[in-house]
């Protein structure tokens, strides 16, 4: 059962990080410990204090000397799951090609390489989510295990998918682990 379940969101800075804090709410009241790392793009639409205080937890803003990456999401660390609500298409890039230069991207790869599930909403304007580009990546992030919960399509966007379905798949994946 997720009642003991840790899990790090990571918060990209799409206008969609102000639904955020309900995606953190929801999963704290279905006992889940969640931990917050946003990037420095994030915190010009959402304050890393409104995170605080929905999740319990200050929010990681930026890496330091504590290797909080390793200690979440490093093999045997602390988080059972990571999620990326909203991942940006810059985002969904830097993982599929490895590059961790944000506290988020940061946490993400070592998440990849210690077998940590991740889960990625994307969140980003149509024609960006169509690049070509971005395509590929997505298709080598899921070929290599990262699960997508889809955006919905409206008015030549890809909104974040709705909050329950994000819920949802968050409970799915951390009370079908193994040693869950």
């Amino acid at each position: 059962m997720a009642t003991h379940r840790k899990i790090v969101l990571g918060i990209c800075g799409s206008v969609a990080a102000i639904e955020t804090p309900r995606v953190v709410r929801e999963l704290s009241r279905r006992g889940i410990d969640v931990e917050c790392v946003m990037t420095r793009s994030s915190k010009r639409i959402i304050h890393p204090d409104v995170l605080e205080w929905a999740s319990g937890n200050k929010a990681i803003t930026r890496l330091t000397a504590n290797l909080e990456h390793v200690r979440l999401c490093g093999v045997r660390g602390e988080a059972s799951l990571m999620m990326i609500c909203p991942v940006t298409a810059n985002t969904i890039s830097k993982i599929a090609n490895g590059i961790g230069d944000t506290p988020v991207t940061a946490f993400a790869t070592t998440a990849i390489g210690s077998k940590i599930p991740l889960i990625l909403v994307p969140a980003m304007h149509l024609s960006m989510y169509e690049n070509p580009f971005v395509v590929d990546n997505i298709k080598r992030l899921k070929d290599n295990g990262v699960k997508f919960i889809e955006p919905r399509i409206e008015e030549n966007t890809a909104k974040l998918a709705n909050i329950d379905e994000i819920v949802d798949e968050v409970l799915n994946v951390i009370e079908n682990e193994p040693d869950a």
